[in-house]
C-alpha cells in the first residue's frame, strides 16, 4: 500500500517508520527540508494523487493550509495525526478537511505511541477512528505491525475529543509535578481532567468509554509521564518560572470556547487558560480549584 504523510517533523517520520514495518510503502510530503530516510516531495498535490491514503501530521493550526495544498478529492481517504482542534475558531480538524477540501472519508489517529518510543522501537498502540469503516480499517492496514497495534472505532467524535483534552491535560500533570504535589495530585489531575474530558464528550454525542480506551486513559498517561513530552514540559515552566504560553493559552481557549457552546464546565481547562496567559499564577489557580463547593463525583 502507498501511503503518504505529510509533516516531516519526529512524528511524521515516526509514522512513516510504522508504515514501513507494516510492509507498506511511506512517502512524505514536506516544506523546507527533505526527510532523512524516506522517499519524499514538496508537491503535496502529487502525493495526495499517488496514495491511497493520506496522514496528516502537522500541528493543528496547519492542517488548513495542507489541505487547501493538498487538494484531496471525494475519492481520497484522508487521516488526521494530530491532538488537538484548530485554535482559531475551535473546528475539529476532520471538519476542516471537508471544509477546505472535497475529500469526505476521514477519519482520527490517536493513542499513547510517541515519535521517540517509535524511535527506540517500544511497543505502542494507536485507535483509528472514522465513521466510515473502510478508513479505519485502511488505517489499521497501514500501520498494523508487531510494534505498533492498531485498533478500529466509529466514534470519530469521541476519539476527537479525547486527543485535544489529552493534549492540555498533559500540561497539568507538569504544574502538578512542579508544584511538588506528588503522586495523589498528579492523579487527581488525570482523573477530574479526564472526567471534565468525558463531559465534553457526551455533550457533543461521544461514546463514554472512548475516554476510558487509548485514545483517553492511554494517551493521557503517555503524554503525561512522558519526562520530555512538551505539554509536560510546558506545564513545568509555567509553573516553576511563571512563563506563559500562547500555544497552551489558544488550546486550552478553543476547548474552553467549545465547551461554553455546549454548556459544559471544564474547571481544570480554565485554570489553564489563566496559567498559561499569565492571568493568575499556577499555585493560586490550585488554590481556586481545591476551594470549589464539593460535590458527588
Amino acid at each position: 500500500m502507498n501511503v503518504g504523510i505529510i509533516g516531516n517533523g519526529a512524528w511524521g517520520r515516526a509514522l512513516a517508520m510504522l508504515v514501513a514495518e507494516a510492509g507498506n510503502l511511506p512517502r512524505i510530503g514536506y516544506r523546507g527540508r527533505p526527510p532523512g530516510g524516506f522517499p519524499g516531495t514538496p508537491n503535496l498535490g502529487a502525493l495526495a494523487r499517488e496514495v491511497e491514503l493520506l496522514i496528516l501530521a502537522v500541528p493543528p493550526a496547519n492542517v488548513r493550509e495542507v489541505v487547501r495544498q493538498a487538494k484531496p478529492g471525494p475519492a481520497h481517504k484522508v487521516v488526521v495525526a494530530a491532538r488537538g482542534i484548530e485554535p482559531d475558531g475551535g473546528a475539529f480538524l476532520t471538519e476542516v478537511i471537508t471544509q477546505e477540501s472535497a475529500a469526505l472519508r476521514v477519519g482520527v489517529l490517536a493513542g499513547p505511541t510517541l515519535a521517540s518510543e517509535v524511535t527506540a522501537r517500544r511497543p505502542g498502540a494507536l485507535v483509528a477512528a472514522s465513521t466510515y469503516d473502510e478508513v479505519s480499517a485502511l488505517c489499521q492496514a497501514a500501520l498494523h505491525s508487531p510494534i505498533c497495534r492498531v485498533y478500529t472505532s466509529r466514534d470519530l467524535r469521541g476519539v476527537e475529543v479525547a486527543s485535544a483534552m489529552v493534549n492540555v491535560l498533559a500540561v497539568a500533570v507538569g504544574i502538578a509535578d512542579a508544584l511538588s504535589l506528588g503522586v495523589g495530585g498528579q492523579a487527581v489531575m488525570l482523573t477530574r481532567g479526564l472526567a471534565e474530558a468525558s463531559r465534553l464528550g457526551a455533550a457533543l454525542g461521544a461514546d463514554p468509554r472512548t475516554f476510558l480506551g487509548l485514545a483517553g486513559v492511554g494517551d493521557l498517561v503517555a503524554c503525561a509521564h512522558h519526562p520530555d513530552h512538551p505539554g509536560r514540559q510546558a506545564g513545568l515552566r509555567m509553573a516553576r518560572q511563571g512563563a506563559t504560553d500562547e500555544g497552551v493559552h489558544r488550546d486550552c481557549l478553543a476547548l474552553n470556547q467549545l465547551a461554553a457552546r455546549k454548556g459544559v464546565d471544564l474547571p481544570i481547562t480554565e485554570a489553564l487558560q489563566h496559567i498559561a496567559s499569565g492571568k493568575l499564577k499556577a499555585h493560586l489557580a490550585l488554590d481556586n480549584l481545591m476551594r470549589r463547593e464539593a460535590r458527588p463525583e
